[in-house]
């Protein structure tokens, strides 16, 4: 029987998002990489209406058709794939007008967090890389920026009905917590920022993500983050 199928990078970035609203949403599909496909590149090239100079991730659906090219993962791609996948009976993206602006604006927000990242993949020399990306989260930084414009909205979600907005930003924020594919992150970006971690654990901890994740290589991230040691904890008490 046809089944959904991804094609990205073995690394998490933009194609997570559609790897976990399958997998949340009890979807069979195939993950399709550079290293498990020796072809993937000539497939890419195939799916793509720009040829080689198309890009991934490509979700190829069932009956063969191909929905393509990067920037549709935030509008087509994530909408169509919350209308067919459900949680607990309820669609990942929202029938109510309102919710469904609300899961839209939250997968723009942990997107803009995101892409400021980009300018950094063009650098050759490595230590200068290291310290552009670095430099993004430092105080000031264009990405710590985000990430507080992100934890103050998270701050007024309720954390009760799962929508694609939450996957995608639990999934760009681990982009970015270590261990990350990403030289340069310096480790504990989001340790000030209580609502992501609050966000994170609510996500890492339902049961379809915790089952996902329990038997992945290299998403340490994507599981519920660890317990505070004890003695801290005491302390904090005090």
């Amino acid at each position: 029987m046809a089944i959904h199928e991804l094609l990205y990078f073995p690394v998490t970035a933009l194609g997570e998002p559609i790897r976990l609203a399958l997998a949340v949403g009890g979807v069979d599909f195939k993950n399709t990489t550079t290293r498990n496909d020796d072809t993937f590149h000539e497939r890419k090239k195939s799916l793509s209406p720009l040829g080689e100079a198309g890009q991934v991730p490509i979700l190829v659906l069932p009956d063969g058709k191909a929905l393509c090219q990067s920037r549709a993962i935030r509008g087509g791609r994530l909408r169509y794939l919350g209308k067919v996948c459900e949680f607990e009976g309820t669609p990942l993206y929202p029938t109510d007008p309102l919710a469904a602006y609300e899961a839209d604006a939250l997968i723009d927000l942990a997107d803009d967090m995101r892409s400021p990242v980009a300018s950094t993949f063009g650098i050759a020399d490595q230590a200068e890389k290291e310290a552009a990306r670095a430099a993004l989260w430092a105080e000031g930084g264009k990405q710590a920026k985000w990430a507080a414009a992100l934890d103050a909205t998270l701050a007024k979600d309720p954390m009760a009905t799962l929508t694609i907005g939450n996957l995608y930003a639990f999934c760009m924020v681990n982009m970015f917590r270590t261990p990350t594919f990403l030289d340069g992150v310096p480790p504990g970006v989001f340790d000030q920022y209580a609502n992501i971690a609050k966000h994170h654990d609510w996500i890492a901890n339902l049961a379809p993500v915790k089952a996902y994740y329990a038997d992945k290589e290299e998403r340490e991230a994507f599981k519920p983050l660890a317990a505070e040691p004890a003695a801290k904890k005491a302390k904090t008490d005090a």
